[in-house]
């Protein structure tokens, strides 16, 4: 084996030392412009700040709808989604990346072997008999090679690359989220076109129940066709009302079908919705705060903060010299007679070292490149937490209004079917005629149209502040609300 020159050591300090201050002064001016926000200096305004405390959802919030159908339906989204499952992919693509990230920063050991057939050249070293005659050149060899990364760089890629894996993972959390989310919102529609529908439906029967009672009345002399026509003026539009909830029922059933994974075929089977609801309009506590840990496409950006302020301090160390320790042992020798043996022995050791001087400014705008995406990720999540709490104002200012525009349907619901039943009462004391009594049951008619409008906004207020809040109580990540510092 070769010995080491420890007088070499010296020149390898001082390499070392101008490439490490060239570095520093490379990077005096590239610094990151962009600050995390911190969600508790957020103003939650005063809609989240007076809103009645109640616990936060669980994971399977949309199961306090009372609907197994529903519950089975996002059960098959969330089993057979196309999207889902791609998301699902590129979580195990970042985790393959990772796994080669960290490859990276551990030795390396290889095997070589060739055996060459060739005629050797007479005018140089090469001795007879191989020299102006062909012959067997033979080498193999054991090589190993340690990267020291005396800086972290590539340290700091593989912590960037596990970062990317918890995001990937936070993303598909997110998309599992908007899955569901989607599905009971979807079903919530179906649910509101059924009622329309028979509402509708009731109605035109009553529009068919006059057109008769007119034809009758001219038949005995007491109506005119003028009234008859007047009648059914209405008709043709009552029919389209009908016709047109029918097609939304079947184009939400599609959507329902599709959202799981199925063909459309299979929403022909989805049944009539049976939802109810009896819950209470308020917010978990600690809001914004907690929503970092609990909303997966916060989390989600956080990572992605994490994830580029590594890529950026690698950048940076990516100006600093670097020693690779290189090894090898083997035999080389011509033919095979002496191939393994102490003479064709073969072996060497010693540090590989790397010094950037001049790439053209190559490694300059990969480090300026590399911050400014750190500037990118940092204002994409403070946006991310903005809107978060937009959403979980907003939904909370519609469940609000939705419920207080519920309960004075349902009054006016009632207002209408006491006048309805008293317009019977009076037709049957022969005080009124049966066309008020079709008045007052028309009113009831609208105000039940009224009823279902108000109960499926309120619906999907909720819904949509599931979604608002994260969708259930997921356990805050470690290091999500640790502040990068590249």
């Amino acid at each position: 084996m070769p010995q080491i020159n420890y007088s070499n050591f010296p020149v390898f300090a001082a390499i070392l030392l101008g490439g490490l201050l060239s570095g520093c002064a490379g990077l005096s001016d590239i610094a990151p412009q962009s600050r995390v926000t911190p969600p508790e200096t957020l103003d939650a305004g005063k809609d989240i700040a007076d809103a009645p405390r109640v616990a936060w959802p669980t994971e399977q919030w949309w199961q306090v709808y009372g609907d197994p159908q529903l519950d089975a339906l996002i059960a098959r989204a969330v089993a057979d989604s196309p999207t889902l499952r791609a998301a699902q992919a590129r979580a195990r693509l970042a985790e393959a990346y990772a796994r080669g990230a960290h490859a990276s920063t551990q030795p390396e050991v290889g095997a070589d072997a060739t055996s060459t057939r060739e005629r050797f050249t007479g005018q140089q070293f090469i001795p007879p008999p191989w020299a102006e005659n062909f012959s067997w050149n033979n080498e193999a060899a054991l090589s190993f090679s340690y990267d020291l990364d005396l800086w972290g760089k590539k340290a700091d890629l593989w912590n960037a690359a596990l970062d990317d894996v918890h995001a990937a993972a936070a993303e598909t959390q997110q998309v599992r989220l908007e899955l569901q989310t989607s599905v009971a919102r979807t079903y919530i529609r179906l649910a509101e076109a059924f009622a329309l529908r028979d509402i509708a439906q009731s109605s035109l029967d009553q529009i068919n129940e006059r057109i008769a009672i007119a034809k009758r009345e001219l038949e005995a002399g007491l109506g005119t066709q003028m009234e008859v026509s007047a009648a059914e003026t209405a008709l043709p539009v009552a029919q389209a009302r009908v016709e047109a909830l029918e097609t939304e029922i079947q184009l939400q059933r599609n959507q329902l079908a599709a959202l799981s994974g199925a063909g459309t075929g299979a929403g022909d089977d989805i049944a009539r919705p049976a939802l109810k609801l009896d819950a209470s309009v308020g917010l978990p506590s600690e809001l914004p705060a907690e929503l970092i840990g609990r909303r997966p496409d916060v989390r989600a950006s956080r990572w992605r903060v994490e994830a580029a302020g590594q890529r950026a301090e690698a950048a940076k160390k990516a100006f600093y010299p670097n020693i690779n320790l290189l090894a090898f042992i083997g035999f080389q020798a011509l033919g095979f007679g002496q191939f393994i043996s102490d003479s064709a022995m073969i072996a060497g050791a010693g540090p590989a070292v790397s010094l950037p001087l001049f790439d053209a400014g190559r490694r300059r705008s990969e480090a300026e490149a590399d911050t400014a995406a750190y500037d990118v990720a940092v204002e994409n999540y403070n946006d991310t937490m903005i809107h978060a709490l937009e959403q979980v104002s907003d939904q909370l200012v519609l469940l609000q209004s939705g419920a207080t525009q519920r309960e004075k349907a349902r009054q006016s619901l009632a207002s209408a079917e006491e006048a309805y039943r008293m317009a019977q009462q009076a037709h049957h004391a022969g005080l009124k005629s049966y066309r008020d009594v079709l008045d007052a049951q028309a009113v009831v008619f609208r105000q039940r149209e009224f009823l279902a409008h108000a109960q499926a906004q309120w619906l999907d207020a909720h819904a949509g502040l599931m979604r608002a809040l994260g969708g259930g109580a997921n356990a805050p990540e470690s290091g999500a609300g640790e502040n990068p510092q590249p």
